[in-house]
C-alpha cells in the first residue's frame, strides 16, 4: 500500500476511533462546513440510547409526559437535518450505477437471508459485552 495511502488510513483509524462516544469524529463533525454525509449510525445509536434510556413519563407522576426525552429526540432530529439544508451538486459516476443497478437486480431479496448474512458479517454481542462495549467507548473503563 501507498504510504500516502496508509497514512490516510491511519488519519481515518484515529478520527473513527470508537472511544468516549466517537469524540474525535463528533468535534470534526462540528467544525465542517456542509456539504458533509455524516455517517448515519451514529446518530441511530443515539437515537435509539435516548428511547431505551429515557421513560416516556415522569417516573413520579406516570400521567406527566417526559418532554426531556422528546427534546433530546428533536436535537438529534436537528443535527441530522441541519445537513440536508445544503444543495449537494453530485455528479453521477457510471461506473458505479451500474455496479449498484447489477446488484440491485441480481442480489438476494429475502429479508431472514440478509438478517442471517448480516449477523455472519457483524455477531449479535451478549447483554454483558455490549455494556463493557459502551462503557469502554464513552470513557468510563
Amino acid at each position: 500500500m501507498p504510504s500516502r495511502t496508509r497514512t490516510l488510513l491511519e488519519e481515518l483509524k484515529t478520527l473513527m476511533d470508537p472511544g468516549q462516544n466517537f469524540l474525535k469524529y463528533r468535534n470534526r463533525l462540528r467544525t465542517i462546513d456542509p456539504p458533509c454525509v455524516p455517517f448515519l449510525g451514529l446518530y441511530l445509536t443515539d437515537l435509539t440510547f435516548i428511547e431505551d434510556g429515557n421513560t416516556d413519563t415522569i417516573k413520579s407522576r406516570s400521567d406527566l409526559i417526559n418532554f426531556d426525552k422528546r427534546m433530546k429526540i428533536a436535537e438529534k432530529i436537528r443535527e441530522i437535518q441541519q445537513y440536508q439544508q445544503t444543495p449537494y451538486l453530485l455528479e453521477p459516476v457510471e461506473e458505479i450505477q451500474r455496479f449498484l443497478a447489477m446488484n440491485l437486480e441480481e442480489g438476494e431479496r429475502d429479508p431472514e437471508v440478509l438478517y442471517q448474512k448480516s449477523l455472519e458479517m457483524e455477531p449479535r454481542e451478549r447483554e454483558d459485552e455490549k455494556m463493557a462495549r459502551l462503557l469502554h467507548e464513552s470513557g468510563f473503563i
